[in-house]
């Protein structure tokens, strides 16, 4: 509810303060006392336009706050805002222009507070908008009549669901082109390297045996000249130290302590003979062979034209391989899961269709049963021969196509006509401000259980109305006050006389300045403002005549 509000320096108000209860409270005060600025107030705290010529005059700046109780609200919990001690909203406009709104001391921007005000506070005049002239809240107030929300809610979870696989689909879609010359480069890479055959080590096998065969010739030459040296040749190494060992031997009969040289002698001649033995073998296997350099080249080419591709080394191209698989594999997989893809949003397509038929039709049914009960309140709001129609029609695409919201395939509009032969149109279009804060009252009453907006502001509900009628507006916003704080602007005793509070506003003027003066009435107070409510003047009738009406309401 809202407990209080605070005024600062705005139009002709200087310093007013404002206590209201919970119920129905009503404000009443002769024409132009101030009560609609006081509306305007409450205006700017839930996010109406702050303009610097709203600023009492010779004031540098005007100030307005307004303090809620409320147990809990999603969009402060999501800021971090403290609400333990309830919700203060404070506008600060300055003569410069500028403006500077706070929630419980925490500035916040302008969005805030609009978004904020909207879910604290209605307010119903021909001067400010209505959330019930929202085809969106018309559409949720439909569902809550009907008992509709779960069904709205699932349908929004399939939805959810659809747009996440239109989004993949569509991710998957983006650049095909590219997609698919991704895929043939990487059949193209994996195949060249597999074609290749590559051995791990097999780089450097090659480049030893290129080694060999590219010096085939000095390779012979060198061998033959070693072999003959060591064994072939007149005066071999062989032959010398053959010599070298016979002579020894014979020293050594002569003197056995060159025993160790001969020994010496005979291992030397041992070893030359062992290696012109190994010397002869390796020339006489060596085969020069064009045909295996030219293999050797070929193939040593062929890596070093994967080298430039795919990194240096067989291990780099190796794994270049494995790496292109594993992405072509992935792109391949890509391709079957668009197809599956499609199969899925074919299906969720099926089901969005299907199901938002059955929640339309059951719209139609609540709809009907909204009209007349809608159409019943008018009646007693003295629209005898008013309409009012819940017109459904599909939602669609530019295209003609339908559009799947997350409420369905439906857009809801409330259609009036305040008189016979006129057609139906949406409200805010035929209505009056008197008739559309009536039409508003009509509304909030059928769907007081359902709105859960706490606070509702009624200005210039009475307007064009008495008699019977004026107790029935009476009656009304008394109902909806059993689950809303209410507060009504008014000028007819029957409405204020059924108030849970009365407040009464007038205006003091002097040569120097203006005072606006706030008075929560007593009992016997409100006798005397009903009185002159009745008549003007205070008689001794018309004060009857309050005490009657206030007796009646009791």
């Amino acid at each position: 509810m809202l407990r209080e509000l605070n005024i600062r320096n705005l139009a002709i108000i200087e310093n007013l303060d404002i206590e209201l209860d919970h119920g129905f409270n009503v404000l009443t005060g002769e024409t132009g006392a101030g009560k609609s600025i006081i509306v305007d107030a409450l205006g700017l705290t839930i996010g109406s336009r702050a303009q610097s010529d709203l600023i009492k005059s010779g004031k540098k700046e005007c100030v307005v706050s307004a303090a809620f109780e409320v147990a809990d609200n999603t969009l402060l919990h999501d800021l971090g805002i403290d609400m333990e001690e309830g919700i203060i909203v404070r506008r600060v406009v300055s003569a410069s222009g500028k403006n500077k709104a706070y929630v419980n001391d925490t500035t916040v921007n302008t969005r805030t507070i609009i978004d904020l005000g909207a879910s604290l506070v209605d307010i119903h005049s021909q001067h400010e908008n209505q959330s019930l002239l929202l085809k969106e809240k018309q559409l949720t107030l439909l569902d809550l009549f009907g008992k509709l929300e779960g069904e709205t809610k699932k349908y929004a979870s399939i939805l959810k669901k659809y747009n996440s696989l239109i989004k993949e689909k569509e991710s998957l879609d983006k650049d095909i082109d590219l997609r698919n010359q991704k895929v043939d480069l990487l059949r193209f890479q994996v195949e060249e390297i597999e074609s290749a055959s590559l051995e791990p080590n097999e780089k450097e096998e090659l480049l030893k045996e290129y080694g060999i065969l590219s010096n085939m010739t000095l390779i012979k030459e060198l061998s033959e000249s070693s072999y003959n040296t060591l064994y072939a040749m007149d005066n071999s190494v062989n032959d010398l130290a053959a010599g070298v060992y016979d002579n020894l031997n014979r020293l050594s009969k002569l003197d056995p302590t060159i025993e160790e040289s001969l020994h010496m002698a005979a291992q030397i001649h041992s070893f030359v003979k062992e290696l012109s033995h190994l010397l002869r073998i390796y020339k006489d296997e060596i085969v020069f062979s064009d045909e295996r350099l030219e293999v050797v080249e070929n193939r040593l080419e062929t890596i070093k034209r994967l080298e430039g591709k795919y990194g240096d080394g067989i291990e780099n191209i190796l794994q270049h391989k494995s790496d292109a698989k594993a992405e072509l594999e992935e792109l391949l997989n890509s391709e079957e899961k668009l197809g599956s893809l499609a199969l899925d949003i074919s299906a969720f397509e099926e089901r969005l269709i299907k199901d938002g038929e059955k929640l339309s039709q059951k719209r139609a049914r609540a709809a009907e049963k909204l009209e007349k009960d809608v159409m019943k309140v008018l009646k007693e709001l003295s629209f005898d021969k008013a309409g009012f129609k819940v017109n459904i029609q599909k939602s669609k695409n530019s295209d003609d196509s339908l559009r799947y919201n997350s409420t369905g395939i439906d857009i809801i509009e409330f259609l009036f006509s305040a008189n016979p032969g006129e057609p139906l149109k949406p409200i805010h279009k035929v209505a009056s401000g008197g008739e559309l804060s009536r039409i508003m009252l009509a509304l909030k009453s059928v769907f007081a259980e359902y709105d859960d907006i706490p606070v509702l502001i009624f200005d210039e509900v009475d307007t064009g109305i008495g008699g019977k009628t004026a107790e029935m507006v009476g009656r009304r916003l008394k109902n909806i006050a059993e689950r809303h704080q209410v507060l009504c602007i008014t000028h007819l005793p029957q409405i204020a006389s059924m108030a849970d509070n009365h407040i009464k506003i007038s205006k003091n003027v002097s040569d120097k300045d203006v005072t606006i003066r706030v008075e929560k009435l007593t009992y016997s107070q409100r006798e005397g403002e009903l009185a002159r409510m009745l008549g003007g003047n205070v008689t001794e009738i018309s004060l009857r005549h309050a005490r009657e009406l206030l007796h009646k309401h009791l």
